[in-house]
């Protein structure tokens, strides 16, 4: 019976080693990349952007006011296993309508991946040699804070993938960066209010006096950090002379907001401005800078 009792221990204890090296396997495989539910905590504003947050925009004079709306979509794309032959990409969901809100989704995620975020939902390119990279249209603005909030207020962050579980992994996020500038456009004939039903912009060569269109979109590649981002703007050569326009629901003489690239080639704009009292022209200094909110009131002459 004692050498029994021994053989019974001595298997018992090849079990629980066994199990032991099972577990280590486990544990040592439960952070490969798969599909998992994603919750990033809260999405911080970037304190030096008053407008970098989302979604219900209020107008403070001189600042936006800004909060997530629930169940807005934002894109997320996984930096760390992108590669010639992987884009992990697809869209995370506010879970509140607050200034801080939870962000939710599926990902294919492992513990220490960078995961981007960007806000509007976009899909990126997914072929050729602008694979990988988002490209951002500033066309079809209604010039409302509205339709800005919705459509063209466009930021970008990197989540940092700190836990998971077989199922679920949680992350934390940087600051927000905002890639455009906001304005709004009043203009005057002298100190007569000009109402505006259609408004167009392009860049300004001031030496020659010529508008030279605008560059309708831009390009990114999205990086691991986010305060290393930078637009890739199209040369003057592919404008055609096309202006950035923006096409009024209902004419105003309250504002015009638009949502312009931080960029000029030359470092001027012309606008020019039409509705019920005629056509309006005019040209700007102007030097703008990605996050920052412009209100300007502008003096035009009638044509």
């Amino acid at each position: 019976m004692k050498h029994t009792g021994f053989l019974l221990l001595l298997l018992s204890a090849m079990a629980l080693a066994a199990c032991s090296s099972d577990d280590d396997g486990l544990a040592e495989n439960s952070n490969d990349r798969k599909l998992r539910q994603l919750t990033i905590a809260e999405v911080p504003v970037n304190k030096d952007a008053p407008t970098s947050k989302k979604v219900r925009f209020t107008d403070n004079s001189s600042s936006l006011d800004a909060s997530w709306t629930k169940e807005d979509k934002a894109t997320y794309f996984n930096v760390s296993s992108f590669s010639s032959v992987t884009i992990d990409y697809g869209r995370l969901t506010a879970a509140s309508s607050t200034s801080t809100s939870m962000f939710q989704g599926s990902v294919n995620c492992k513990t220490g991946d960078r995961v981007a975020l960007l806000y509007p939902a976009k899909d990126p390119v997914l072929s050729g040699a602008d694979r990988g990279k988002f490209t951002i249209s500033l066309d079809g603005q209604k010039g409302t804070l509205e339709d800005i909030a919705e459509r063209f207020h466009y930021v970008y962050g990197v989540a940092e993938v700190t836990s998971v579980t077989e199922q679920t992994a949680t992350a934390k996020i940087d600051d927000m960066q905002s890639l455009l500038a906001v304005c709004k456009f009043s203009f005057t004939d002298g100190s007569v209010a000009i109402p505006v039903k259609t408004l167009t912009i392009n860049f300004y060569d001031n030496e020659y006096a010529y508008p030279m269109g605008y560059s309708l979109t831009a390009k990114f590649i999205p990086t691991a950090d986010a305060s290393s981002l930078a637009l890739a703007y199209a040369g003057p050569e592919t404008w055609d002379d096309t202006p950035l326009s923006v096409s009024l629901d209902e004419e105003t003489s309250d504002g015009v907001y638009v949502a312009l690239f931080p960029y000029s080639p030359t470092g001027y704009m012309h606008f020019t401005v039409t509705g019920s009292s005629g056509t309006y022209t005019g040209m700007a200094k102007a030097s703008l800078k990605a996050g920052r909110y412009y209100p300007a009131s502008l003096k035009l002459t009638k044509q």
